[in-house]
């Protein structure tokens, strides 16, 4: 997170990796490419070469979202019990038929530009005690540990979860959430945290709550410095207005105020229930 300063006013900004692709139509994307060319029997063959490419793609999608699909019958929970009784497969094939599950589902999401949510991302919204979220919460009693883990074990992935044993949350695309209300007992709950920070600030008891020992290790300036430009390439800036920042004066108290928050456009999580009524398990 960083802040930049705009006249007078400070903007607080969150940095966020860009994403791979760049969201586009695709008939805009072929007709431009399309009357960058020349002759209008080369332009043809352009297009017919971009159909082609298109429905091989396609296929290849069909074909790996029904194989999916046809693994993940069995193990549906409503009708995936019966299914796999009828079948009488040993726990070994159940075990090999879902590993096979995940391996369509993490390539499939992966082609279809979904990322893994990490610990930092989580943390940010933890911390940014968002007003725009929705209140769910995930039972971690009722999850199974084995079948992911299992999984991660044999497909290395970076950067992933504390939780990744259990669930694991996919994202896609950035937006931005805003809305305006009054938001009165937030901001009651605001100046009460800032009269509690200003308070342990006079008497200094915040150095008696804020001993953290600095862990961090040292950046090489010059590595940092050869990396800025890739990184800064690679990263997008995005403005936050939050309660907690904003200037305590009369019309913010009492009038209408516009809060924005950076998320993700697209969110997909999967995740192992226990089933104590049926023997049977499964993705769910």
């Amino acid at each position: 997170m960083a802040e930049a300063n705009a006249g007078k006013e400070k903007k607080e900004v969150v940095r966020l990796e860009r994403e791979s692709v760049i969201p586009i139509m695709k008939p805009k994307l072929t007709m431009k490419l399309a009357y960058l060319i020349e002759h209008q029997s080369d332009r043809e063959e352009f297009l017919k070469l971009c159909r082609r490419v298109e429905y091989t793609i396609r296929a290849w999608y069909h074909l790996q979202f029904d194989d999916m699909m046809e693994l993940f019958a069995l193990f549906d929970p409503v009708h995936g019990a019966k299914k796999l009784e009828q079948q009488n497969f040993l726990p070994e094939e159940i075990d090999t038929l879902e590993q096979n599950f995940l391996s369509y589902f993490f390539r499939v999401m992966e082609k279809s530009n979904f990322n893994i949510v990490n610990d930092d991302e989580v943390e940010l919204a933890h911390s940014g005690q968002y007003l725009l979220n929705l209140p769910i919460k995930v039972d971690e009693s009722k999850l199974d540990d084995k079948l992911l883990s299992k999984y991660f074990k044999e497909h290395r992935h970076e950067n992933l979860p504390d939780f990744s044993d259990k669930y694991v949350i996919f994202r896609r695309g950035i937006g931005l959430d805003r809305t305006s209300n009054f938001f009165f007992m937030e901001k009651v709950d605001m100046i009460i945290a800032r009269a509690w920070r200003r308070f342990l600030e006079k008497t200094r008891l915040q150095k008696l709550f804020s001993r953290k020992k600095n862990s961090k290790p040292k950046i090489d300036s010059k590595k940092n410095d050869d990396l800025a430009s890739e990184i800064e390439d690679k990263e997008l800036y995005v403005e936050r207005i939050r309660l907690e920042t904003m200037d305590l004066s009369f019309g913010n108290l009492f009038g209408k105020v516009t809060i924005q928050e950076p998320t993700f456009e697209e969110s997909a999580l999967i995740c192992n229930i226990f089933l104590q009524e049926k023997k049977s398990k499964g993705p769910g």
